[in-house]
């Protein structure tokens, strides 16, 4: 099927426009439009007009899934296992699998899974699956992933496994549970590897005679063997997921009680403090209502909670997406994969972004199986509340795994072009197709009259439009802290890299305000659940602000104020656009402005003698500070300080909530004592944010 982009489709539909001289009254058709739905029948309508929606054929579900192409995958797997290139062959072994026919497995017991002595129902089926579960297995033991390893060795135990191999499979078994010190299921596995030599035709007597010595030998050894506990370096550390400081909030459920929703006319909603918050201290520990995985990352992370996984399942119909475990694939299939399983590759070509991605994501979630007139009379109704309390439930509270607050975020539907809402209506258009034609998301009751099917498909079209229009304004991105293979250093030191790998829709965080200057922090951990921190002192009754993709360090603040207007609709005010703060390479790094305590006046210049105690008084409060006490202290912590951004540099042997909470010491002493904008302040802060990030997603490969 030549399927081409939603961009190549809009094109398309403004040529015929124009060459039909049309252009004119559609746009003043479509710019009367206040409703959604209406939008993208209008857009329906044309792309049928002139055959441009693409006509879909029902899916195959084993469509994808290819023999030929799993063991051309697994052979190349292979070669570059011989040449000890572990990545390669990891990744060319999970491609494999995903695309390894999946055989419907026979339920079977603890017995046949121990010993693999299973009557296995898949004899007919190819052997593809279990092989490269096996072979990947093998890479995951070079690796030391043992826990990996294992899950792989009981996918490949569950499917055809040739018995002239099990012997290997229960060789590295039993290895595995050496390694992790588990001696009595290592001896069990070992001597079920001696029994099944005799079934392994591929070796000659004399060398499965070497092999049962070396096993039996190994059994005795590890009978003998007395542990004197497990390394800890040979186990999967899993980043501890942290909690709100404070008690939890009565309205935002997600959010410490460190902080309030607000709102006012010239700002519309916003978070501020209830009480003095230090940096480093968690304001928000939030799942999001839906979350999409970025194609890039399909084959490295679990397509339903977004973590990286070496041992990933596939799909059992497709040969796309993958899931660190059976519960996240049986999840994923009952909430959504079970209607976008035949979309991803088509939605995939049309390019159609992850922002649409995810809007689909929150339709499918919401609207399978509904009675969507009852459930749109209800979500009208809740954003009709007062302009604080949209979206809240009925009891009161703002929920994160609740819709609607997702319905309720604003989508700037006014100040969008006509350009703007068409585009947007063609490519709604162009997913809702594909939703009727390749999927059973619809209903089919016969006994429905057509206008109530078409008022449905036309409710799911508005609701996608929706959401294309908030979720750019709304959504956040997960993100992955990811160390570089060691030929990408920079002298000596592994490099690391913040990686996107999806987009997720957070309730409490999109209450969050922009600042170039923000003084809170997001980072993702356990795959898409977002923590934010403060990174900088936020005093009582100040607001909670975020930074959107645009910093002053980093953009100048034309294309800061261009940006935020092109996509979020204002214009910033904060401090370092208001003041125009230089980049960071321009940022004032000697002879610094301090700061009266109390009043946060600008102090006289001291010329700080050191022969003499000089005290220098505000001209605004009349405060003395002693001026040689505090320079001194200054000094003193940036010597500090500078070890700790080594530490941070080297990334090696750090207690990171440690070093955390040390740099914090020294930014509470510089947001104390000197005038911002200042770089050992930005170099700290950004030092910060660092030692949080190790202990957030983070991975890196043997260095």
């Amino acid at each position: 099927m030549n399927v081409t982009t939603i961009d190549e489709i809009f094109q398309q539909l403004c040529d015929y426009l124009c060459v039909k001289r049309r252009v004119e009254s559609v746009s003043k058709l479509f710019a009367k439009q206040t409703n959604d739905s209406d939008r993208v029948e209008i857009a329906t309508q044309l792309l049928k007009e002139h055959n441009l929606l693409v006509t879909c054929t029902p899916f195959l579900r084993e469509d994808g899934k290819s023999v030929a192409r799993s063991i051309d995958l697994r052979n190349s797997g292979n070669k570059a296992f011989q040449k000890k290139d572990d990545r390669a062959a990891l990744m060319l072994y999970t491609q494999s699998i995903a695309t390894a026919p999946f055989p419907s497995t026979s339920e079977m017991s603890k017995e046949e899974m121990r010993t693999g002595l299973a009557e296995n129902e898949n004899n007919c089926t190819s052997e593809a699956l279990a092989l490269a579960l096996a072979n990947r297995s093998a890479v995951l033991f070079s690796m030391g992933n043992h826990e990996a390893c294992l899950s792989d060795i009981r996918e490949a135990l569950k499917y055809n496994y040739p018995n002239k191999l099990l012997y290997k499979l229960f060789e590295r078994r039993g290895k595995c549970f050496q390694a992790l010190g588990k001696i009595e299921e290592a001896v069990e596995s070992l001597c079920v590897a001696v029994k099944w030599l005799s079934s392994a035709s591929g070796l000659t007597e004399e060398r499965k005679q070497i092999v049962r010595t070396e096993l039996r030998n190994l059994v005795q050894h590890l009978k003998n063997y007395k542990p004197v506990g497990v390394s800890l370096s040979l186990q999967t550390e899993q980043p501890v997921l942290p909690n709100c400081n404070y008690s939890n909030n009565h309205e935002l459920l997600s959010a410490s009680d460190c902080v309030e929703l607000k709102y006012m006319p010239e700002m519309g909603r916003y978070i501020a403090a209830t009480r003095d918050i230090q940096p480093g201290e968690v304001l928000a520990v939030e799942k999001p209502f839906a979350s999409v995985l970025l194609p890039d990352c399909y084959w490295s992370h679990c397509y339903n909670c977004l973590k990286r996984c070496h041992s990933l399942l596939p799909c059992s119909y497709c040969s796309t997406v993958m899931y660190c475990n059976e519960e996240c694939r049986s999840s994923s299939w009952n909430n959504n994969h079970c209607i976008d399983c035949p979309l991803l590759d088509i939605l995939q070509k049309f390019e159609i972004g992850k922002t649409s991605f995810l809007a689909l994501r929150i339709i499918i979630q919401v609207c399978k199986g509904q009675d969507l007139c009852r459930l749109m009379a209800s979500l009208e109704d809740k954003n009709k509340c007062s302009d604080r309390t949209k979206g809240f439930s009925n009891d009161g509270t703002y929920s994160s795994s609740d819709y609607s607050p997702i319905f309720c975020l604003v989508g700037h539907t006014e100040e969008r072009t006509v350009g703007d809402l068409f585009r947007r209506a063609v490519t709604a258009a162009c997913v809702l197709n594909c939703l009727e034609t390749m999927t059973d998301f619809f209903p089919t009751d016969e006994n429905s009259p057509p206008c109530n099917i078409t008022r449905h498909k036309l409710l799911v079209g508005g609701l996608l439009l929706r959401h294309m229009q908030n979720l750019p304004c709304n959504a956040h991105e997960v993100s992955e802290l990811v160390g570089t293979e060691s030929g990408n250093t920079k002298e000596g030191v592994p490099m690391w890299k913040s990686i996107e790998i999806g987009a997720a829709a957070y309730a409490v965080l999109s209450l969050v305000n922009h600042s170039c200057d923000p003084n809170v922090v997001r980072h993702s951990y356990s795959g898409d659940t977002a923590v934010l921190r403060a990174i900088r002192p936020i005093a009582k009754g100040e607001q909670v602000l975020d930074n959107y993709g645009y910093h002053y360090a980093l953009h100048d603040r034309t294309e800061r104020r261009s940006h935020l207007e092109m996509q979020y609709h204002f214009t910033c005010v904060c401090s370092a656009c208001t003041e125009d703060w230089p980049d960071y390479n321009l940022l004032p790094k000697n002879n610094p402005t301090y700061l009266c305590t109390r009043c946060r006046h600008i102090l006289p210049s001291p010329a700080v003698d050191p022969s003499r105690n000089e005290v220098v008084t505000c001209n605004n409060c009349n405060e003395s500070h002693d001026m040689v006490d505090i320079i001194s202290n200054i000094e003193k912590s940036s010597e500090e300080f500078a070890k700790g951004l080594e530490h941070v540099m080297s990334r090696k042997g750090c207690h990171w909530e440690e070093l955390a909470q040390k740099l914090v010491c020294h930014l509470q002493l510089l947001d104390k004592f000197i005038q911002r904008p200042w770089k050992e302040y930005c170099d700290c802060q950004e030092a910060i944010k660092e030692c949080f990030a190790m202990t957030a997603n983070c991975y890196s490969w043997k260095l």
